[in-house]
Order: C-alpha cells, then structure tokens, then sequence
C-alpha cells in the first residue's frame, strides 16, 4: 500500500466509522468497489476512494460531523462551503495537500479527500429528470470554473446567463440556495431512482441496485457493497471490469500531491503569481462560447458519425463477401475466431464512445444519443452471438439496446437479449449465495449456446464446488478437459483443473495448473483466489526457503522460490525469499553486486542513502543481511549493516555507533566493525572521525570485499577532493580547502602510504 492509499484509508474508515455508529447508508464504488472485489483492497495503481451515499444520509453525515469530526478533517461541500468549486461533495484532511485542477485558483480546502458522491432522489417522470439535470448543470458550471458540463446537454445559453447574472449581481449564496431548492424537492420514498452526482453528468440507478447494501472485505474491514454489485459494475464498466488490465492502461487520477505538507503551504507559493480574475473572465467566455456552439458541435459530430457508420457499414458487406463461408455456416461450425476478424472493424467503430458512449462526463452524450451503423437482421445478429461467444456479452446488451432504440428488434434479437437479462440474474442470484437457482438459469443458457465462454466459467464454479463436496471427481475433470479442448490457453479453466487435481492430492501436477492459471489470466477474480489460496501457505514456503538455507541446500531452494515466484508474482514476501536464495546461488562477486544493488532499489535506497521507506523494505532487510554475510560480514555486523543503509534517524545511527564499539572486543571483527563504524560517522556529516575508523579497519581487515570497499572509499574521495580542487583554483585560493581535505590523511608520506597499500 502506498503512502497516499494509507492516508485515504484512514479517512475512509473515519467515514464508516460515523457512518455504522448513525446507521447511514453508503456503498462503495466506481474503482473503489472493483478493488474490493478483486483485490479485498486497494487497487494497486489507484490514488482515490468513491462511495454513493444518499443525500438524505449526506445531510446527517455533515450535522454530526460538526461534533465528531476529528480537528484536522473537513467537509468539502457547496451547501456548507460557498468557496468549494466542485459539484459533489468531499471528506478530507486540511493538514495534506492534494490539488486539483479545478481548485487552481479556488480558495476551498485542498486535502487529501474521499469522493462522496450523493444519490439524490428522482421521480419516474423523465421531464422531472431532464429539468432536475438542466439546473444541476448549471449549478456545477457555475461551482467549478475548468469545465464546461453544460455543454454535453445543451444547455441553453441564455438560461446559462440568466444563472449566471444572478450570480453576479444577486450574490453566489442566494443564486445557489435557488437552485438547490428546484434540485433536491423530490422527497426519497416516493421516487425510484437516484441521480449520482459526478461531474454535472447525474447517472440514474434503480434505487434496489444499490440498497439494502451487502458486506465485503476492503483492508480488512467490513464494507457495505450495492445490492447488485455484479449489475453495477457490468452496467458501468462492462464484462470486463474483472480483468487486470495491462501496466500501459493503469491510469490514476490528476492530481497535484505532496506528501508530508499541508494545501496552504503550496498556494501560498503559486497564488500570489495568478491572475485570478482574468482566468475567470477567460473561462466564463469560454463557458459561454461552448455553450453557444454546442447544439452545431453535436450535429457536426452526429454526421460525422453517420458518414462513417456508411463506410464502416460497406467495409462490412465487402468483407463478408470476400469470406469464403457464409455467416450462416460459420456460425453453424463455431469459426468464431473468423467471425471476430471480419467484424474486428465494425466492433471498433460501433463500440466505441464516440458511437455508443459510457455513462461518464466524456461518453454521457453519445450514450443517450448513440449512433447505429444499419446493417441486416442477419448479419446484426451474427455480430452479436460473435460478441456472446468472445467473452463481450454486455456490449451485446448494449448494442440490442441501441438497435430497439434507432431500428428494431427481431424474434432472435428479442430471445437473446432476454438470455442476457438471464444471465445478470444467475449473477444476482450467485452473489446471495442461491446455487440451485443460479445454476439451472446457466444450465439453460448452455443449452442455447453451447461453449460460449462466460456460461461455461460461470458453470465452472458449481461443477467444481459439487466435486469438492462429494469427492466425486470425474465428471469434473470431464467438464474441464472439455472446457481446455475449446479454450486451451485460457488461464480461467487451466485454474478449476488445479483445483480438481489438488483435491485429488496430486499436488505438484496441479501447482503446474496454477502457475499456468496465473500467467495466462488477467481475470481478477481468479488472482484473487490463488493469492487467498497461496496467501494461507507462504508463511510455512519461506520458513522451509530458510531452513534449506541454513542446510546449504541453496539450489533446492532456488528452484522453490523460483517456482513460488511465478504462483505469487506481486507478494513481496515471497520476491524477497526469492532473493535470498538468488543470494545464496550466485557464484560471481559481480553477479552478487548487481543483486545487491537490485535489493537497494528495493528497499527504497539510491546511490546507498534512504531516499524513501518502501513499502517492502521489511521483507528484503533479510535479503540484503544475507548478501553481506556472503561478502564476509559476519552476521551480526550483516544486521549492522543493513540497519545502517535502512535508517536516517540521528538518534538510531549513535546508538549504532555504540552497538559497534561494543563488539570490537571481538579480535576477529575489528576490521568490519571499525569499517562500519566510519560509515556512521560519515552518515552523521563526521568525515574526521569516519577516515579515522577507515584507517583502523585497513590495519586489521582480511575480507578481500571489504578491503576493496575501503580502497573505493579512499580512491573516490581523493578523485572528488582533486577535481574540486582543479575547479576551484581557478578562481580563489583553495589553500583552506586543501588543508579540510588532506588533514584527515595527516601527512604526505602517510598519504603517499596509503596509495601504495591501495593500489
């Protein structure tokens, strides 16, 4: 966990806390909630926390924060702050800083925050919709100054200006008390729905998907999770919200934040040197312009897209021609994979954005105004049961949706989009734990689509758990060779198998599985599973890692931690058992060094100074102790060592120093201990006395590293000292210099000396 994520998450369970002990509704979400899920935690590469709360629950929670609040905390509100410049509220710390964009030249809090996004009631009447959405628009446009949401609507211009004059010459709190009055009239119990609040684009939820909430594990807490979670995150992110994606596509949000100082301190330095007023000038013309041209932009984008759902469309018909089967008969021998080639252009255009949008502030309008690219019944449909059978089953939904909106829907088309509205329930009915009725509804669908992928790993999870039930194995190793015969490079089958053959007690045969499992899967969910499954073993893999150590039996080991390397990947634990036992094996100083400065890197440390404390720096200590004993150190001035390289405390690094003193009694260990002992000094800024130590340790060390590391010692510092000299001469008399840096060596014949024993 990062230092940031650390933060969040304690202003995260200052909002449960409050929340549970008032019983106040919340669920978490966006990619807050897929953490949950898949990683019972944070994201790895995620840098906020989002919850929906109720507004009516919003208001409560602001009441009793103004008691129980802790001092350095706010609420980041516009109904409670008139200077916050952001629609939704906010919790955050004032004594952090972490500045957005649309704070730049604002006045409100900047800390490191929790989004709260608020779910305001909505009656059924769309035109009660559509003017609660208008006036919400506005009343972020005039909030936040660095967007224009008005835009994605078209909102009127002129009701823009009549809003904003208002806000000029009636004032900012009376303007925004009028709006919020239209916005939140509508009473909870007698609407259906809610709007979130995001960016001035309100998304409408059916009020049962979030509420009664669930509990899952989030960093080891208990969280409340939206009733329908699975619908959730297949309505907002599609079937793959499961999946990992790869490092290149990991984005976190926008931000400037800086650890370890308050939001004050940095605008006090960039504030005084920003034209506040011209900015706003500038940008309320802007809002002005966009909004003016924002009925001709759409229809500009609108026949754009029209000219290109033509020639996309005739790019199709050239392509199903050139096929050498028809559609029919590919779909009647399963050539899905050509089936995907020649629909891989139509997918790209039609389920992009720009044509069939995302209920976010970029894809709002093209998703309530998308665009159809008209083709036949046959081959629309083709195209679809293609998307079923390659895993995109919520692009199909989408996609019949659009048709029934802009075309029709055929008999088919009907069936399966009903097929589809099936299979979310078996997920609802999955996630309340009703097996029976989740798996007829899945039985039912693999009937009508046999080996479509998401119905089999869907009937992957009763298969196997009735086969670790009963003991009755062979059906289950059936279904899954079965599976592997149709998908045999998909990690998601490859992991059920390991799980049949663990059972079975063939051990090694089915860790082979999981290793495959894990590197040919991004799917979250089955990480998840093998790093609970492993997660219970590791503590007894790194013990045995140790004890094989210890028995010199280094290559058993090697090959171990190698193994458990691939079956954990991201556990530090493990990578750093791992790097014992590479420690352990290599048979070359260079091949030692370089680990050794793979496990500074590791550790946080650069150039062999704490920059940092990383996250796994506990786990490699070990490690790098181990490697120091290899290069001579005995083990207790190993510790020594890393315990040194590991801290910049000053009142750590003396007692240190003592704890070294203290074992030069040991004859043996004078050179080390004194070597070590002038790297202290020198950490502490005392060059005298650590040349002094260097010097002892020269009289007494017989490790050939060692003795190489004190040369390097000497050697670099009488390089730097002459080339500072050279510089400096040119210019002033470097006689006071000379006389710092040359005392320490006491003498030209000692200096001369010296030299001859290093070199």
């Amino acid at each position: 966990m990062t230092e940031k994520q650390e933060l969040l998450l304690q202003l995260f369970r200052e909002v449960d806390a409050i929340c549970k002990k008032h019983n106040l509704r919340y669920v978490m979400a966006g990619g807050t909630l897929i953490g949950v899920l898949r990683n019972e935690g944070f994201i790895p590469w995620d840098d906020d926390v989002d919850i929906y709360m109720p507004k009516s629950d919003w208001d409560r929670f602001v009441d009793i924060c103004k008691t129980e609040m802790p001092s350095n905390r706010a609420i980041y509100c516009s109904d409670v702050d008139r200077t916050y410049t952001n629609g939704f509220p906010r919790y955050g710390s004032t004594d952090s800083c972490s500045i957005h964009k649309h704070q730049i030249i604002g006045d409100d809090k900047a800390g490191e925050i929790i989004d709260v996004l608020t779910l305001d009631p909505i009656p059924d009447d769309d035109r009660e919709y559509e003017k609660y959405r208008t006036h919400m628009m506005i009343y972020t446009d005039l909030l936040n100054i660095s967007m224009v949401v008005g835009a994605r609507w078209e909102i009127p211009v002129f009701q823009y200006l009549y809003w904003l004059f208002r806000y000029k010459f009636l004032g900012k709190d009376r303007t925004l008390k009028k709006l919020e009055k239209i916005m939140f009239s509508y009473k909870e119990e007698e609407c259906n729905r809610y709007a979130m609040r995001w960016g001035g684009c309100p998304f409408l939820f059916d009020k049962d998907m979030m509420f009664p909430v669930k509990y899952m594990n989030f960093e080891g807490d208990k969280v409340m999770v939206p009733h329908r979670t699975s619908d959730y995150l297949i309505w907002h992110y599609g079937d793959e919200w499961s999946y990992i994606p790869p490092h290149g596509d990991r984005e976190s949000h926008e931000s400037v934040y800086v650890p370890d100082v308050s939001y004050q301190e940095i605008r006090d330095e960039y504030m005084p040197r920003i034209d506040k007023g011209r900015i706003r000038r500038q940008m309320s013309f802007r809002k002005f312009y966009c909004l003016m041209n924002a009925k001709k932009e759409h229809k500009l984008d609108m026949k754009r897209n029209r000219i290109k759902a033509e020639v996309t469309a005739k790019d199709l018909e050239a392509r199903i021609l050139r096929s050498e089967k028809s559609l029919e008969t590919l779909l009647k021998e399963k050539r899905y994979d050509i089936l995907n080639r020649i629909f891989e252009d139509y997918y790209r255009v039609q389920l992009s954005p720009e044509f069939i949008g995302r209920e976010d502030y970029k894809g709002i309008r093209p998703f309530y105004y998308p665009t159809l690219i008209r083709t036949e019944d046959t081959v629309f449909q083709a195209a679809m049961l293609t998307l079923i059978y390659t895993e995109r089953v919520a692009k199909a939904y989408r996609m019949y949706e659009v048709r029934k909106k802009l075309d029709h829907l055929t008999s088919e088309m009907k069936q399966t989009m009903e097929d589809i509205r099936l299979f979310r329930k078996a997920a609802g009915h999955y996630e309340f734990h009703e097996m029976k009725e989740a798996e007829e509804i899945v039985d039912d669908l693999l009937n009508k689509y046999p080996d479509a992928p998401g119905f089999l790993k869907f009937k992957c999870r009763f298969v196997a758990a009735y086969a670790k039930k009963t003991g009755k194995f062979s059906e289950a190793e059936n279904f899954f060779l079965h599976c592997m015969k149709i998908f045999p490079e998909d990690g998601y089958f490859i992991k059920y198998k390991g799980d049949i053959l663990w059972e079975r007690g063939l051990t090694d045969e089915a860790v082979g599985c999981y290793v495959q499992a894990r590197e040919k899967t991004a799917n979250g969910i089955v990480q998840l599973e093998l790093d609970k499954f492993f997660g219970e073993k590791k503590e007894q893999t790194i013990k045995k890692c140790r004890e094989l150590l210890e028995r010199h039996r280094n290559a058993e080991a090697f090959s171990m931690m190698g193994l458990w390397s691939r079956l954990m990947p991201e556990d530090e634990e493990i990578d750093a058992a791992f790097y014992m036992a590479k420690v352990a094996c290599a048979q070359k100083r260079t091949e030692l060094e370089a680990l050794m400065d793979e496990l500074y890197k590791k550790t946080g440390i650069s150039n062999k100074i704490v920059k940092r404390e990383a996250s796994g720096e506990k786990f490699y200590r070990e490690a790098l102790t181990f490697g120091w004993r290899r290069f001579g150190y005995p083990k207790a001035l190993a510790e020594c060592r890393t315990r040194l390289l590991c801290t910049e405390e000053e009142s750590e690094l003396e007692y240190l120093a003592e704890e070294l003193r203290s074992l030069l009694v040991h004859k043996q260990w004078k050179g080390e201990a004194y070597k070590l002992l002038g790297d202290v000094r020198r950490k502490q800024g005392q060059t005298v006395q650590a040349f002094e130590n260097y010097f002892k340790a020269l009289e007494y060390v017989q490790q050939p590293y060692i003795k190489r590391e004190l040369s390097r010692i000497f050697l670099e510092d009488m390089y730097e000292g002459s080339r500072r000299i050279r510089f400096f001469a040119k210019k002033a008399d470097v006689s006071e210099f000379m006389n710092v840096w040359l005392d320490k060596y006491k003498g030209q014949k000692e200096l001369q000396a010296l030299l001859k024993q290093l070199i």
